[in-house]
C-alpha cells in the first residue's frame, strides 16, 4: 500500500510531503466543561461469555499507560525523533485531531488483541484526517489503495467510499494487520513495513538477502526510501509518547464527549441540512463522515457525530421521523455483531425480508456452536472471520472453498467453537 505524508504543517516535522487532492478540514470540536462535569473512565459491554470493559478515559494516556515496546536508540530511529522534536507543537497540533476517532481505533485495537501503539498508524498515513488522499490515490485514516481496499470488502461508488468512513476502514485496517503480522510470523517490523511498501515488496528484499546469506530482519533489508523511513519513524512516535514528559511533548487531553457516535438515518439526508439541526458546521459534518462522496446520507444509512452533539439532533431527527434506532456508541460495536456499513435501514420491508432469511437459515440449526451465515453485498471472507472473530483458513475448510470469493446469497458455515483463536 503505498502512502506518504500530508498536511505542509506534517512536513515540517514528519521530514515528508504529500501531494493532496480534495478538501481538508480541521473538524475537532473542543467541548468545554465545567468542573462539576463527570465523564465516566470506562464502560462494560458484554462480549460473548466475558465482560470487555470499554476505554474512555483519555486515549493518548492509555495509550501511553499501556506501551511495553522497547524501542531501539539505532541511528536511524534517532534521525526520526530528532525531526519530530524540531516541532513538537505540531506533533501536538496532529496527534489532537485524533480526537473523534481514537477512541474507536485503540477499543477496536484492544477487542482483536493488537498492540494499542498501531493506533499511531494513521497519525503517520493521514495526519488523522479522513478526507486524505495521496498521489498513489490511497484514500482515508488508514490511506487504502484501491486495490487493497476492493480485497479487504471496502466499496467505493459514487456516493460513498467505505475507505473514509471510520467504523468500515478502521475494521479493514484491523484485517489487514492481522494477516500481515500472521504470514510474517509475529514480527511487527516487517508487517507495518508490508502495510506500507506491500507484502510483495518486502518477500522480495527477504528473499534476496536469503540467497546472499543476510539477515532478513526489517533493518537490513533494501525498501523503498519511504519504507526506510516509516517502521523508524514510527518507533520514534512510539518513544515519544512513551516517553513525552522527557521530550518536552503534551500528549493530547482529549474528552470523550468529542468522539463519535453512530445515528442510523432512514431516508437520504444531505450534511448540509443535518448541519441546520446542529451546531457543528458542514465542513466539520463533512469531516467526520466522509466516505459520503456526495455529502448526502445515503448507502449505510449511518451518521457519525460527535457524543456531546448526539442528544440533541437525535430528538431533532426523531421528530422529522428521519431517524431509525436509539444512538450507538462505537465503542459497543462487537467483533461478531453485522458491520453498520451494512444497514440498510431505508426499507423497512427488505429488511424484514433479510431477517425471515436468517431465522430461517437458524432455525434449521440444532448445533448452537455452530452458526450459518448468509453472504451480504459487499461481504468478503476477511470482513466474515474478522466479525465472528475466526481465521479465513477455517471458513475455507469448513464450506470446502477452493478459493476465498464469495458471492451475495452464498450460505456459510461457521463452528464458533472450534475456531482457532486470532
Amino acid at each position: 500500500m503505498k502512502k506518504l505524508l500530508i498536511f505542509t504543517i506534517l512536513c515540517s516535522f514528519l521530514g515528508a510531503c504529500q501531494q493532496y487532492s480534495g478538501p481538508r478540514h480541521n473538524a475537532v470540536v473542543r467541548i468545554k466543561y465545567s468542573k462539576n462535569t463527570v465523564v465516566s473512565d470506562r464502560q462494560t459491554v458484554s462480549i460473548g461469555n466475558s465482560n470487555y470493559v470499554s476505554i474512555t478515559q483519555n486515549p493518548w494516556q492509555y495509550m501511553n499507560n499501556q506501551i511495553n515496546a522497547n524501542v531501539p536508540n539505532n541511528s536511524r530511529i534517532k534521525a526520526e525523533r530528532e525531526q519530530l522534536l524540531r516541532d513538537p507543537k505540531g506533533f501536538e497540533t496532529i496527534a489532537l485531531r485524533s480526537e473523534p476517532y481514537v477512541y474507536y481505533i485503540i477499543n477496536q485495537l484492544r477487542k482483536n488483541n493488537l498492540p494499542v501503539e498501531l493506533a499511531l498508524v494513521p497519525l503517520i498515513e493521514s495526519a488523522y484526517d479522513p478526507l486524505a488522499t495521496s498521489s498513489a490515490q490511497a484514500a482515508g485514516l488508514w490511506q487504502f489503495v484501491p486495490v487493497t481496499a476492493k480485497e479487504y470488502g471496502l466499496k467505493q461508488s459514487n456516493y460513498f467510499d467505505a475507505r473514509r468512513d471510520l467504523i468500515a476502514s478502521t475494521n479493514s485496517a484491523i484485517s489487514l494487520l492481522q494477516n500481515l503480522n500472521e504470514h510474517f510470523n509475529g514480527d511487527w517490523l516487517l508487517t507495518l513495513a508490508a502495510y506500507n511498501a506491500g507484502e510483495g515488496r518486502v518477500r522480495r528484499a527477504m528473499e534476496k538477502n536469503q540467497a546472499k546469506g543476510l539477515p532478513t530482519d526489517y533493518w537490513s533489508l533494501d525498501l523503498p526510501s519511504e519504507t526506510m523511513h516509516y517502521v523508524p519513524k514510527i518507533l520514534a512516535i512510539v518513544d515519544i509518547v512513551k516517553n513525552n514528559t522527557r521530550y518536552g511533548v503534551k500528549l493530547p487531553d482529549c474528552n470523550y464527549e468529542n468522539s463519535l457516535v453512530r445515528i442510523d438515518i432512514t431516508k437520504n439526508i444531505s450534511l448540509a441540512k443535518i448541519a441546520q439541526y446542529t451546531g457543528l458546521s458542514l465542513n466539520e459534518l463533512t469531516t467526520y463522515n466522509a466516505g459520503y462522496v456526495q455529502q448526502t446520507v445515503n448507502g449505510p444509512f449511518h451518521l457519525l457525530i460527535p457524543h456531546a452533539h448526539a442528544k440533541s439532533l437525535f430528538q431533532k431527527l426523531q421528530a422529522e421521523n428521519l431517524v431509525a434506532n436509539e444512538i450507538t456508541e462505537l465503542l459497543q460495536d462487537i467483533p461478531h455483531a453485522p458491520m453498520p456499513f451494512e444497514v440498510k435501514s431505508s426499507a423497512v420491508q427488505h429488511n424484514d425480508l433479510n431477517n425471515k432469511n436468517i431465522r430461517s437459515i437458524a432455525e434449521n440449526n440444532t448445533n448452537n456452536n455452530q452458526i450459518t451465515y448468509q453472504v451480504k453485498a459487499g461481504d468478503n471472507l476477511y470482513s466474515i472471520a474478522q466479525n465472528y472473530r475466526v481465521k479465513i483458513t477455517d471458513l475455507l475448510l469448513w464450506n470446502k472453498l477452493k478459493n476465498s470469493r464469495v458471492k451475495e446469497g452464498d450460505v456459510l458455515t461457521i463452528n464458533l467453537a472450534d475456531a482457532n483463536p486470532i
